[in-house]
Order: structure tokens, then C-alpha cells, then sequence
């Protein structure tokens, strides 16, 4: 099975979002993606603001400052093999327009548009940055992240099967795709609870959040993936939201955490005109809370973490696909110069799959350091992360 070009996700998701960023942040960084999308109760201090504000104070007594930059993370599940099969379409499909009278290229042509029927794809694009001081008073995370999702699918009409008409085809592509991208500030303390070696924290994540969303749809010849970067098409709005968390430590080794994410629900309804839009029926897309729990083991040299969504994770109000899963990650960490990381990601919908995650660390000199992380799953799905960190 041929997967689709990263390259190709990374440009349809970014130039929904690139005319308007300026810096962006990921909510998914490489050591998490490795470890099964864990991070509740196990992020580090620089990656919090992406899990749990909370954990902010989850740092050892050396760590004074930390930078988190960049971080990109781009996933897919892309089973049908949509946009392949639709680069192999319109091949055909101009070949046609020039011969019109070639029965066996006619057949061809009919045989490609039969399996672009309800044919879909499935992608996320994140990026990232974090800037981290802790400390005993208050911890504090500047942090920026963006996340934008694409969906796209196709439907073929049964009048272009029964009287091909390359110059007049009713066999529609649609794709929508949205995203968020947040500016903010987590705060975090830790408290002393009377039951001894037992601790509190809480955390917080007032935020910036500016909302973007774009609808597409063409025929199945004239689909283009650059239209996606029509600026002057896509809608936006912008507000505050807010994140929130607490970590419990009933001992130094064990955390348990609670994060509720974007607590203010928003909507933003795509263009329903434009020449990308098509005519095509406006959607809805979602920004909900979520919120998940956590639980995490660290010795020091070994780890091991369980997270769980609470809730399902809606995309647009006018399509049933949504995602929650429950996961599982360990770490081999040595001598904090190179972790070995795995997970695994079991999702509690229909409509994703179950992924297998791998990845490491390396921090040889100490203070710089690259994450690595991949996933994969049935049916082309696979996803790449990585990032550079700097700690003192």
C-alpha cells in the first residue's frame, strides 16, 4: 500500500494556517507521540501547557530554565489512499479529454472514479513552542501552539459512470479543515498537603485563541491541493479560552492527574461562497472542552504512564467522526543522556484505530537536546514528530 506524501499533508494543513501565524505551539510534542500520547500525569515542566498546567512543577531541583522550539507533529489516517487515487484520476481524466473516442482508456477512466466512491482522509498538522522558568513559588510557561485538522472525502455520481462526460462531471470532492491557534501564559504551584510526602498542584492556562476554518469543494478533476491556501476565503474569530489542571503525589514516584482543555466551548461556521467553497453546504467547526486523567510511575531511570480521555473529541458539528482514546507509555531513561521510549494508543471509537508508538531522546551535552517519534497503525495510519529542547 502506497501512503500518502507527508510533504503533501504538511502543505494542505500548514496553508490553512500560515497566513495568519505568527509563532505556534504543539499540543502533541515527540516524547509524548512516542510514549502513546500520554502526558497527564507524565510531562516534563517544558511540555505542560500542552497536557496539564499542573505539571509545570514536575522538574528536578537542577532545572532552572527551559525552551521548547521547535516542535512539529503531522498525523494521518488515510486508508482509501484518497488523494493518490485522485492524482491517478485526473491522469486519466486529461488523457480522455484529448481522446475522447478511446474505449479502453474510457474503461480505465470509469474504473479510477469507481474507487474514489466515499473514498476519505483524515489529517492533523501541529506545531510548537514553550518557553518554561520553574521554580518553588510559581512556576511559569510562556507557550504557543496551533493544531489544525483536515478532513476530506469524495462521493461519486452515478450519471458520470452510465455517460462519461470528463467536461461536465458531478463527482464531488469535499474536504474542511480547521484549527486553533493559541498564545498563553501556564501558571503553576505546588502546595504541601498535611499527610507526609503528599503534594498538590494546580495549574492554569488563561489563553489567546484565534480560531480559523476552511470549506472546499470541487469536482473530483478539478480538485487542487494548493486551493487550501486561498486566504481571502478561510472565516476566523478570536477570544480567550482557558486550560486548567491539578497533579497529586501521594508519593515521589507516583503522580495522578486531572486537565480539562479550552473549558469555553466555541464554534466557528466555514465560507459557504468563494470559488474554493463551490457551492458547498457550510460546516461547522468544533473548539469543546476536553478533559482526560492520567497516572504515572518514575523512578528515575524507568517510567511508565496511563492516560485516558473522559470525553470524545468532536471536529465539526455536522459529521459523526470523533476520537477518544486510552493510552500507555514506559521510558528507559539513562543517565538523562538518551531515553528509549514506546507506547500505545487504543481508541474507544469507531472511527479510529488502534496505533503502535516508538521513538528517543538524546541529550548528550546536557542542556541541548532532539525528541524523535512515530506511530503507526492499520490502513495508513502513521504519524512523525520531532523537536529541539534546550534546558539550564
Amino acid at each position: 500500500m502506497k501512503p500518502i506524501s507527508m510533504a503533501k499533508l504538511s502543505s494542505i494543513g500548514l496553508a490553512v494556517v500560515l497566513p495568519i501565524l505568527s509563532f505556534s505551539s504543539s499540543a502533541t510534542d515527540a516524547r509524548s507521540m512516542a510514549m502513546g500520547g500520554t502526558g497527564v500525569a507524565s510531562a516534563s515542566y517544558l511540555t505542560a501547557p500542552f497536557f496539564n498546567p499542573a505539571q509545570l512543577t514536575s522538574y528536578n531541583g537542577s532545572d532552572d530554565f527551559g525552551l521548547l522550539l521547535p516542535a512539529v507533529a503531522v498525523t494521518a489516517h488515510d486508508k482509501d489512499e484518497l488523494f493518490d487515487k485522485i492524482d491517478h484520476f485526473q491522469d486519466l481524466d486529461d488523457q480522455l479529454k484529448q481522446n475522447p473516442s478511446d474505449k479502453a482508456l474510457e474503461a480505465q477512466w470509469k474504473d479510477a472514479l469507481k474507487a474514489l466512491d466515499n473514498a476519505s482522509v483524515k489529517a492533523e498538522v501541529q506545531l510548537g513552542l514553550a518557553v518554561s522558568i520553574p521554580n518553588q513559588y510559581l512556576s511559569v510557561s510562556l507557550f504557543s501552539q496551533a493544531n489544525v485538522a483536515l478532513m476530506a472525502t469524495t462521493l461519486v455520481d452515478g450519471d458520470d459512470l452510465n455517460s462519461p462526460d470528463p467536461d461536465n462531471m458531478k463527482s464531488k470532492a469535499h474536504a474542511m479543515a480547521g484549527g486553533t491557534v493559541d498564545v498563553g501564559l501556564a501558571l503553576a504551584r505546588e502546595f504541601a498537603l498535611p499527610f507526609e510526602g503528599q503534594t498538590l498542584a494546580v495549574g492554569v492556562s488563561p489563553k489567546l485563541q484565534h480560531i480559523v476554518a476552511l470549506n472546499y469543494k470541487n469536482t473530483v478533476s478539478g480538485f487542487e491541493e494548493d486551493d487550501f491556501n486561498a486566504e481571502d476565503e478561510y472565516t476566523e474569530k478570536s477570544g480567550i479560552n482557558i486550560d486548567a489542571g491539578v497533579t497529586y503525589k501521594p508519593w515521589e514516584t507516583v503522580s495522578v492527574g486531572f486537565a480539562a482543555r479550552n473549558l469555553i466551548s466555541e464554534e466557528l461556521l466555514t465560507n459557504a461562497s468563494g470559488p474554493a467553497a463551490e457551492g458547498a453546504t457550510p460546516v461547522t467547526y468544533l473548539v469543546e472542552p476536553q478533559y482526560a486523567m492520567g497516572m504515572a510511575y518514575d523512578n528515575g531511570w524507568f517510567s511508565i504512564a496511563l492516560d485516558a480521555d473522559l470525553n470524545a473529541k468532536r471536529y465539526f458539528k455536522e459529521s459523526k467522526y470523533e476520537t477518544q482514546y486510552a493510552r500507555v507509555g514506559i521510558e528507559l531513561d539513562a543517565w538523562e543522556w538518551a531515553q528509549l521510549r514506546a507506547g500505545y494508543s487504543l481508541s474507544m471509537t469507531d472511527y479510529a484505530q488502534d496505533t503502535f508508538s516508538a521513538g528517543i531522546g538524546l541529550k548528550p551535552f546536557g542542556a541541548f537536546g532532539i525528541d524523535l517519534g512515530a506511530q503507526y497503525g492499520e490502513d495508513n495510519n502513521f504519524g512523525v514528530a520531532a523537536q529541539l529542547v534546550f534546558t539550564l
